[in-house]
């Protein structure tokens, strides 16, 4: 079995980038792209970049003919894009901008390349697509709940991924975090969201301080998920 820390630490921003910098052609094939909040772009099959997310929080969501897909959120030092077959699913990727966001473009073949020589034992690889199988699962199980328990265990993920804690149970959740943004990614209306807040509001186990959201008790908001 695998050192889940150690392809954490391997697969990181920061590592990847001083791997990429050992190389001569580094400048020439990465370029870093500044995206404002709510800023799109869109990646198709044919893909010649890989993207590190280097700030901020993206929205990834496969784009097709039988509808829109949300697959997963992108946090500050992920990877976001990562081709692993010449020709891969989903066909057409949007990748939008939650808050304002820096990100890292690597041209694929220098990637490749670079993996080949500094990670043979392909953790990269492995941590992408460990994150990624995190994701699906949770998309798939979101899909057969009823609202109120796709709202509860959206924050759930969201305290677990990308939550700061703030004490033994307390965590503060991404700035990003509207009752829009909820509602999207768990499939409801806004009006279903703001219901099943206030209703986690006034069972104090959530709150707002200065627009954003915290979940006082995580203890509390993961026992609803049981009744």
């Amino acid at each position: 079995m695998y050192d889940k820390s150690y392809i954490k630490q391997f697969s990181s921003y920061a590592n990847l980038t001083a791997l990429m910098q050992r190389y001569s052609d580094f400048q020439e094939k990465t370029v870093d792209m500044q995206m404002a909040a709510s800023e799109v772009f869109f990646e198709n099959t044919i893909r010649t970049n890989c993207y590190l997310l280097k700030s901020g929080y993206v929205q990834i969501t496969d784009i097709s003919k039988y509808g829109d897909t949300y697959l997963m959120i992108g946090a500050p030092g992920k990877i976001i894009s990562l081709p692993i077959y010449n020709a891969e699913l989903p066909q057409l990727i949007q990748i939008k901008a939650l808050t304002d966001v820096v990100i890292t473009r690597v041209d694929f073949e220098f990637l490749k390349k670079v993996l080949q020589l500094e990670d043979p034992h392909n953790y990269v690889t492995i941590n992408y697509l460990s994150e990624l199988r995190k994701m699906l699962y949770h998309e798939v199980t979101q899909n057969t709940a009823v609202v109120r328990t796709r709202i509860i265990k959206f924050l759930v993920y969201l305290a677990d991924s990308l939550g700061m804690r703030a004490g033994d149970y307390m965590v503060w959740l991404p700035h990003f975090l509207t009752y829009e943004v909820l509602a999207e990614f768990a499939h409801c209306s806004k009006p279903h969201a703001v219901t099943i807040l206030k209703e986690l509001r006034e069972k104090g186990i959530i709150d707002t301080h200065r627009g954003q959201w915290a979940i006082l008790d995580i203890r509390k908001l993961q026992a609803l998920l049981d009744e």
